[in-house]
């Protein structure tokens, strides 16, 4: 008995016809007569009677023979899926697009576990900027990116599926004997008459920096831009002049001469996961589940 064999028992079950349940198998009623025939004599158990073929008559152990025949089939189903995937996980490559902030939101150390996992599978990272970023997705060029929400407004809901995997909160660094370093909370009408340092245009910070000025009514003095967060940290010592840094990317380059201050009100950003809607190989579905192990996708 073969799995085709359940099959044509399942159709013809279903069907209750032999000559519909051969149209469908794409089979001659004689062949399919015969296959069930041959599993009734493996099994020495009378199946379905077929001297009526307009209208088969199921009997008691036709009811019980289907039940099985669903689940080995169902089973098998799994089975050859879950192989399928197994074949395609052993070897690929995987390309993801991330703005320069997989260390400081542990994503490195999963992409490391990643790797170790499935050795066969090649990573081609692209560290860029957010509108590259951006760019590279609408053009089909990454299988997936990690940017902030501010960034990901930008692109087709319809079109790409999204996955919040850090909620970070925007803050105003400066130095330690800044004016303002007293404060613990700063609203937009606080910084007037502040010089401003931000990281370069594509950044999300930048952009996002831009839209708080606006909203608070006046424009922001910036004196310097750099795509380097360590550059931009170094250019507030001994300075007047102060910048704005999502918390988490920002703690490892601080030190006491430096102070972080919350936005008043708060300001939230959430780093997201990205890829096109129905594109996302096997592969890159088993990435994204390392970065979102809570929640895993099916």
């Amino acid at each position: 008995m073969t799995i085709d064999d359940l099959k044509n028992f399942v159709v013809l079950y279903q069907t209750r016809n032999v000559s519909d349940a051969a149209v469908e198998l794409l089979m001659t009623q004689s062949a399919l007569s015969k296959r069930i025939h041959a599993m009734e004599n493996e099994l020495d158990t009378k199946l379905i009677s077929t001297k009526n073929k307009r209208h088969l008559t199921i009997t008691e152990s036709d009811e019980v023979f289907f039940r099985y025949a669903e689940t080995i089939l169902t089973q098998y189903d799994m089975l050859t899926n879950e192989l399928s995937e197994y074949r395609e996980l052993k070897k690929g490559t995987l390309n993801i697009g991330s703005i320069p902030v997989l260390s400081p939101y542990g994503i490195m150390d999963k992409l490391n576990r990643f790797m170790t996992d499935y050795p066969q599978i090649n990573i081609r990272l692209q560290e860029l900027e957010g509108n590259e970023l951006l760019e590279k997705l609408q053009t089909n060029q990454l299988d997936l990116g990690i940017l902030r929400s501010v960034q990901t407004s930008l692109l087709n809901k319809s079109q790409f599926h999204f996955i919040d995997i850090y909620r970070d909160e925007l803050k105003i660094i400066m130095a330690a004997n800044h004016p303002l370093a007293k404060k613990q909370k700063i609203a937009m009408k606080d910084l007037t008459n502040t010089d401003v340092v931000v990281l370069s245009p594509g950044s999300g910070i930048y952009e996002r920096v831009g839209k708080l000025y606006q909203q608070a009514g006046f424009t922001p003095n910036i004196r310097f831009t750099t795509t380097h967060i360590e550059t931009l940290i170094g250019s507030l010592e001994n300075s007047q002049r102060i910048t704005f840094l999502f918390e988490k990317s920002a703690q490892s380059f601080l030190n006491d001469g430096f102070v972080m201050r919350s936005l008043d009100p708060p300001v939230y950003n959430d780093l997201q996961l990205v890829f096109p809607q129905g594109k996302l190989t096997q592969v890159g579905k088993r990435f994204v589940n390392y970065l979102i192990k809570d929640h895993p996708l099916s």
